[in-house]
């Protein structure tokens, strides 16, 4: 009797363990569909960033061209992560901070904006400790978004250091 209870036991014990082929099984199928899934979620997380990048362009540019009709100028050139005295009631806070794709914004007035001859312009400029993506095709998807999809040409246009100039007037 104890010989069939024993046999018992290890049937019953077999049937309920997996096998190293079926974790393989498992852990192929896991890989596969995570494999499969990367992609899209790196075009998602692109998509986001690109979105929130013209998102805030379009608003400093709206508060930079509300200055400029009512006042008949431009704010002063500014330094990367500095608000002009003028606007800085209208522009939101998130100016001085890092933008989603590295390095701050800078309000660009009269000089060349890094090599690109515009008269206002609004660039998004590295930093030491804080460069910009050299993601190109994230670039000319923000291009996309806002422009042309094309950075040496329109609006957003990649600049000779690579940063990224936004011009509101030429």
């Amino acid at each position: 009797m104890s010989l069939g209870l024993f046999t018992f036991y290890s049937k019953r014990r077999r049937s309920q363990a997996f096998t190293l082929v079926e974790i393989m099984v498992v852990v192929v199928i896991i890989g596969l569909l995570a494999a499969a899934a990367l992609p899209t979620y790196r075009r998602i997380t692109m998509r986001s960033k690109g979105t929130t990048v013209v998102n805030d362009l379009r608003t400093f540019s709206t508060a930079f061209i509300t200055y400029n009709l009512q006042n008949g100028r431009w704010p002063a050139d500014g330094d990367p992560q500095v608000v002009p005295s003028e606007v800085a009631s209208q522009l939101p806070t998130n100016f001085i901070r890092r933008t989603p794709i590295g390095g701050y914004y800078k309000w660009n007035f009269s000089v060349p904006a890094d090599g690109i001859t515009a008269k206002a312009a609004i660039i998004i400029q590295a930093a030491s400790g804080n460069p910009i993506i050299d993601d190109l095709e994230q670039i000319e998807m923000i291009d996309q978004l806002i422009d042309d999809g094309n950075t040496s040409t329109g609006n957003l246009q990649l600049g000779s250091t690579n940063s990224v100039v936004y011009i509101i007037e030429r």
